[in-house]
């Protein structure tokens, strides 16, 4: 969780993407900011204005970073492994908030995970890649129930969940594409 400057509050630099991005004078981007922040489900959003990231949790940091991202009505919100380092009740709180903000806020949202377990929960669409390629692209229940790419058939048998018997994981054949 290094995304926020541990140099300013986290009320600091929320309002300071307000200001970059919608300007108003100071008085009206700090309620903005305790708004957002009581948005995301940080308790007493006033007080937590004047912390700094180091005496937030890993949740408290990552709800911050939410409130930050969607601070100017995004049609579209991406969230790059926005579970990393969370423990799991927090990641399923996490993705609760997410889910329930692109309700909310009318927005798109694209989930960038490697995390499967939370991909079968929570996305309508995926898009399978490897080696910094698209290797497969559909509805989630089909992909889950029908795999076409022998790597999202691999993926796919390493979750516990589906996996068909005891037997050891296979490896693909070939070389995985090295950087050009």
């Amino acid at each position: 969780m290094t995304s926020l400057n541990p140099c300013f509050t986290v009320g600091y630099q929320i309002m300071e993407a307000i200001k970059v991005h919608q300007g108003g004078n100071k008085q009206t981007r700090r309620q903005r900011a305790i708004d957002l922040l009581n948005l995301v489900g940080i308790p007493d959003p006033a007080s937590r204005l004047d912390v700094y990231p180091h005496q937030l949790s890993g949740g408290m940091s990552q709800r911050v970073m939410i409130a930050m991202a969607i601070a100017c009505r995004p049609k579209l919100l991406i969230a790059d492994e926005p579970t990393t380092a969370l423990d799991v009740t927090i990641q399923a709180q996490i993705i609760e908030l997410l889910l329930d903000l692109q309700q909310q806020e009318n927005m798109a949202l694209v989930l960038i995970t490697h995390d499967l377990a939370l991909v079968a929960e929570a996305a309508h669409k995926i898009i399978v890649m490897y080696a910094g390629q698209v290797v497969e692209t559909g509805d989630a229940k089909d992909i889950f129930r029908a795999p076409r790419h022998p790597y999202t058939q691999a993926l796919l048998r390493a979750l516990p969940e589906f996996a068909q018997d005891k037997a050891r994981l296979a490896s693909l054949p070939g070389v995985v594409p090295g950087e050009i």
